[in-house]
């Protein structure tokens, strides 16, 4: 790929400063100062290291070969097979002195290895960037994994961007792989990756890979694929690896016998199950939260919180009002799910992936709203997969449904689960952006309309469109989606959010509305909220009605001892205090005569004549 190729060209660089340093010393030391004994510095050939695999691009292949004869390089090269831990092992078990390894390569006698010196500490230079999955912490100088033989990675290229790879390989006149002309901007092996979508041009051509403008796209035609059980390995006769490597003069292929495959294979399993435990915990680490299906952070029955972020520059420049805002509050909380925070922020990546980062830790879900067209302005899908360190791919269930309800062709009918390239093909850019989505994402249909769009769903943030129109409408399915019951979202959706019981649908509400001055008050409604811990009140003044002065609000409160949003983390919080679980929850009967004494101890201590009205409704205009 590029990252080996710009790898191999600085290694090529620094060797031969190296060897010109070496000869210009053997010179110097030479009394006679002669020209000739510069022959009798050894320069050694660069060593390079190469994997097999049956699925490699042809493509790959002939640029491995070019680049091997052309710049005579010593290449390693493991048969198919061979994993990257094995291969690694091999290496550092036998990385002894120049002239100490005839023993090690040549020997039939395996003990003879036991008369050799301890192997030196062997380095790795790799192509890894800060942005690539595997790069983790990793620095410049990083050691091996705890799982892998120890060595040195060094990983010269980690700070670059896209966009410096190919002015490197672009400056210097490098030759690269050709896939890369034809619109590839990351390559796996030919059952996982395909042109990327972002470089799509009107017809079925590509742009070149230097011509991506999105960077964060760069692993876009990567295509996402299930983890598939191992097999066991089928016997074999047991091979010498010793009679089989060549190191001197040709580029070798190697062969582990069956006896290392054995121990690397034992090691290596152990080694794996604990690199996907540690997957596990990254996943959920991640995004800053835990998921909310865990029965050991949720030990009792509780509402679900909300954050709303608000995507727009139109918004923040007063070019238009906002009404998404107005509508969120209102859906969720007729369906008693509480709406913690609201943020409204610009059109720009970095704010976005800030926010979600910061407020996924305080609320169980985020909503964002805006954002999610295919314009060059419309950045939260790759926001949402940054912030929660998730890749962007193709979703060919999201590319099947704008196929058929984008296309002129109404007789469509292309599987959504069809990883099919022709389908790409058929799609425009526009489209194309639209379907590459975080690696995690879900469609969640939530109504029995086919006809509706289904709302995009990564881990706890469901992502709705900015048009007040259409988040209208999701908003609404969506908040009967976080209330409702267990038992009904179980029979009807798959849901991985823990939802309200229908022991805690939403208390009464009572709206007061007053003659008198909100300061004359003033007393009579300290006295009363602090006699009522586990009722909200709320005083709104009024200034435009000459009757109307004040408006007074009662909703019961969701949770003991005053919390006025219902998170975890609170919930959380109150155990470690010593709280009991066992009472923070109220029952809606329970909540409501809470509410009804509130009421009456409020009514009690203002004067007869100042109540103009006592309804149940909570609108303040």
């Amino acid at each position: 790929g590029k990252d080996a190729v710009v790898i191999f060209h600085l290694m090529r660089a620094v060797h031969a400063h190296y060897c010109h340093e070496m000869q210009q010393k053997a010179i110097e030391s030479n009394n006679d100062g002669e020209e000739g004994t510069e022959s009798s510095v050894m320069i050694p050939r660069p060593r390079v290291i190469y994997f097999n695999n049956e699925d490699e691009f042809p493509e790959v292949l002939d640029l491995l070969q070019d680049t091997v004869g052309l710049y005579d390089l010593d290449m390693l090269a493991f048969k198919e097979g061979v994993s990257f831990g094995e291969g690694l092992q091999y290496l550092v078990e036998r990385n002894f002195a120049p002239g100490k390894n005839g023993l090690s390569y040549y020997g039939n006698n395996k003990e003879s290895l036991l008369h050799l010196p301890p192997p030196h500490p062997l380095a790795f230079i790799l192509g890894t960037r800060s942005n690539d999955p595997n790069a983790g912490s990793q620095n410049i100088y990083a050691p091996s994994s705890h799982y892998m033989p120890p060595f040195l990675r060094v990983n010269p290229i980690l700070n670059w961007n896209y966009g410096q790879v190919w002015h490197f390989l672009r400056t210097f006149e490098l030759p690269y792989c050709k896939l890369y002309d034809d619109g590839y901007t990351s390559l796996g092996t030919v059952k996982d990756t395909m042109p990327c979508p972002a470089l799509k041009k009107d017809n079925d051509e590509y742009w070149p890979a230097y011509m991506l403008r999105d960077w964060d796209q760069e692993r876009a035609g990567r295509i996402s694929k299930k983890k598939k059980q191992q097999q066991p390995k089928e016997d074999s006769e047991p091979k010498n690896i010793e009679q089989t490597v060549t190191m001197s003069q040709t580029s070798s292929t190697v062969s582990l016998p069956n006896e290392q495959e054995a121990k690397t294979a034992k090691d290596g399993s152990s080694a794996h199950t604990r690199t996907m435990s540690s997957e596990l915990d990254t996943d959920e680490l991640s995004s800053g939260v835990v998921p909310a299906t865990s029965s050991e952070h949720l030990p009792s029955p509780r509402p679900i919180s909300v954050a709303l972020i608000v995507i727009g520059d139109e918004l923040l420049k007063g070019m238009t009002p906002d009404s998404n805002i107005i509508s969120a509050a209102r859906a969720l909380r007729a369906n008693n799910v509480a709406l913690a925070r609201v943020s409204i922020i610009s059109d720009d990546s970095q704010e976005i992936v800030e926010e979600i980062q910061r407020v996924t830790k305080e609320v169980d879900v985020v909503i964002t709203s805006g954002g999610v067209g295919p314009t060059h302005d419309d950045v939260t899908i790759k926001s949402v997969a940054e912030a929660l360190g998730l890749d962007m791919e193709i979703h060919y269930e999201m590319a099947s449904l704008l196929l058929k309800k984008m296309s002129n062709n109404t007789e469509e009918t292309v599987q959504s689960t069809t990883e099919d390239d022709g389908l790409l093909r058929r799609m425009s850019v526009g489209q194309l952006k639209m379907a590459t989505l975080p690696s995690k994402s879900e469609l969640k249909y939530l109504t029995d309309n086919p006809d509706e769009w289904p709302v995009l769903k990564c881990d706890n943030i469901f992502i709705l469109p900015g048009v007040p129109t259409f988040f209208e409408q999701k908003i609404q399915v969506l908040g009967l989606f976080l209330g409702e019951p267990e038992e009904e979202k179980q029979a009807g959706l798959d849901v991985d959010i823990s939802p309200s019981p229908s022991q805690l649908a939403k208390s009464d509400t009572y709206r007061i509305v007053l003659s008198s001055e909100e300061d004359s008050i003033v007393a009579a409604l300290n006295e009363t909220v602090a006699a009522h811990p586990h009722v909200t009140f709320g005083s709104y003044p009024i200034v435009d009605n000459p009757e109307h002065k004040t408006i007074i609000t009662l909703e019961g409160r969701f949770y003991n001892g005053g919390y006025t949003r219902s998170s975890s983390r609170l919930l959380d919080q109150a155990r470690i205090n010593g709280g009991d679980d066992a009472g923070i929850i109220f029952t809606k009967q329970e909540m409501d005569e809470h509410l009804a004494n509130a009421l009456e101890g409020l009514k009690s201590r203002l004067p007869d004549e100042s109540i103009l009205s006592i309804d149940q409704g909570d609108d303040l205009s």
